[in-house]
């Protein structure tokens, strides 16, 4: 049976859940952690899902000279590059927001726009979860940031010809005692009628490559991590993906801005 406190709940709009959550004096001093999700602007089939069309979104307190911290709301895209896979950056970022902000209709500058509700959504999410690690010292918190694991597709013709290196693939070969090539033809799988393999051991073969896709099956849709350093605990390399979710506000202010998640899916329940 709904108690008069549950019903009241359920009917607060997004913006009185805003208010209830963010609605107080700014935070002046930034918490160590940050705190991760993804949206989806097209299908996952099989649990996979072409790198372009995986859209990473960040939430972390970002110090500001005033000595109070922007709750920076910001999303990013992947794209293909020689040798692997670049997450944000500059031309990848789609949006970037001030969570403190009151959001108001049409999102401008910095706030959210209050008609996006998957995305307010998401982002009070992400911000309920990163505020309960660091009240509570007994939620589980990773000790850095995790990506998606990657697999590099190509045709038929041209799958027989795929031969596997680099360092990654040089160490679990030590570690299981076969070799390069037949952990290769054991990892390979068959996608949408190509023949997919872990991108870090088929990086060189990226000229090849007709897709590549994000293996969401074993990423988790909410994470929080540590962050003890900015920007360097958001910028880095795994694999054969590096990453950048940190820009510089001069350069922020000049990156092309997303006000509607709208299109997305959201991969995270409501707070």
């Amino acid at each position: 049976m709904e108690t008069p406190r549950m019903i009241a709940t359920l009917e607060l709009s997004l913006l009185d859940r805003w208010r209830r959550r963010l609605g107080g004096p700014r935070r002046s001093r930034p918490r160590p952690l940050a705190a991760l999700s993804y949206l989806l602007n097209g299908p996952v089939i099989d649990g996979l899902v072409e790198v372009e069309k995986l859209h990473i979104i960040i939430l972390y307190d970002e110090p500001l000279r005033s000595r109070h911290c922007a709750l920076r709301l910001a999303g990013y895209s992947g794209s293909r590059i020689p040798w692997g896979v670049r997450f944000g950056g500059p031309k990848n970022c789609r949006f970037s927001k001030d969570l403190r902000l009151q959001p108001v209709p049409g999102g401008p500058g910095y706030r959210l726009d209050l008609a996006d509700e998957s995305l307010l959504t998401l982002g009070l999410g992400l911000e309920q979860a990163l505020d309960c690690c660091a009240r509570y010292r007994q939620r589980p918190v990773r000790e850095r940031i995790c990506l998606p694991k990657l697999w590099a597709a190509f045709s038929s013709a041209d799958a027989m010809n795929i031969t596997g290196d680099g360092p990654e693939l040089a160490a679990y070969a030590r570690r299981t005692g076969r070799s390069p090539q037949r952990l290769l033809e054991h990892l390979r799988q068959d996608h949408l009628g190509m023949a997919i393999f872990p991108l870090a051991w088929v990086s060189h073969h990226w000229q090849q490559a007709v897709a590549v896709f994000a293996d969401l099956s074993g990423f988790p849709r909410r994470q929080v991590f540590r962050l003890r350093h900015l920007p360097d605990d958001l910028v880095g390399f795994q694999g054969a993906a590096e990453h950048n979710f940190y820009q510089i506000r001069a350069r922020r202010q000049r990156t092309r801005h997303c006000h509607s998640a709208s299109h997305c899916e959201p991969a995270v329940a409501s707070a």
